[in-house]
């Protein structure tokens, strides 16, 4: 039987970011199927009462200590968008359509690197357009798709499920019914999945 990790997510989560980095080597070790799903984080606070942490002073100046330390230890490249928090749903509602297009892979590379590798803004249409270019991503394909109800639909549906599952912020993974969150959970869910 195939183990299935279900990564909800969205590009504005810094968090996300630092997962999403280290999940193709934890599917690796364990030979789960990750399943990506693109969600709204905002749409998600506002469905659980959860606050995003903007509203804390004290809370946003540890958080960007705390990325800090997890770019440090991961070695990975990170840096706090300026743009901090930008729109992500036009992004979101691409990575749907890259899906659906079969270049998911290199759509989801691009969104998250170009946040939280390269400082920008991609709520900005002619940043998105910039960024898809250096991809190889066709542009049109991604913005027109991104307008069909069908794929507005699934978003909202994707972040309705996570609410619906127990998530209450990004990123949420599920083993089965089993939720963990944070970036700095992927040991319990390595377990979860040997």
């Amino acid at each position: 039987m195939s183990k299935t990790l279900e990564f909800f997510y969205d590009y504005v989560s810094p968090y996300s970011y630092l997962a999403w980095l280290q999940l193709p080597a934890l599917a690796q070790r364990t030979g789960a199927q990750v399943v990506h799903k693109p969600m709204v984080l905002g749409g998600l606070f506002k469905l659980t009462g959860n606050a995003p942490p903007l509203g804390v002073s004290a809370k946003l100046a540890y958080m960007a200590q705390d990325l800090e330390r997890h770019a440090a230890r991961l070695g990975v490249p990170m840096r706090m968008n300026r743009a901090f928090p930008m729109n992500t749903v036009p992004a979101l509602r691409g990575a749907l359509v890259a899906q659906r297009q079969g270049f998911f892979a290199a759509y989801d590379a691009a969104m998250f690197r170009a946040v939280w590798e390269h400082d920008q803004d991609i709520s900005d249409a002619a940043v998105m357009e910039s960024v898809l270019a250096a991809a190889g991503i066709d542009e049109a394909a991604i913005t027109q798709g991104a307008q069909e109800e069908a794929v507005k639909a699934a978003l909202k549906a994707n972040t309705d499920e996570a609410a619906a599952r127990g998530a209450f912020g990004a990123p949420a993974m599920f083993v089965g019914d089993e939720l963990f969150w944070g970036n700095d959970r992927l040991d319990f869910v390595e377990a979860a999945l040997a």
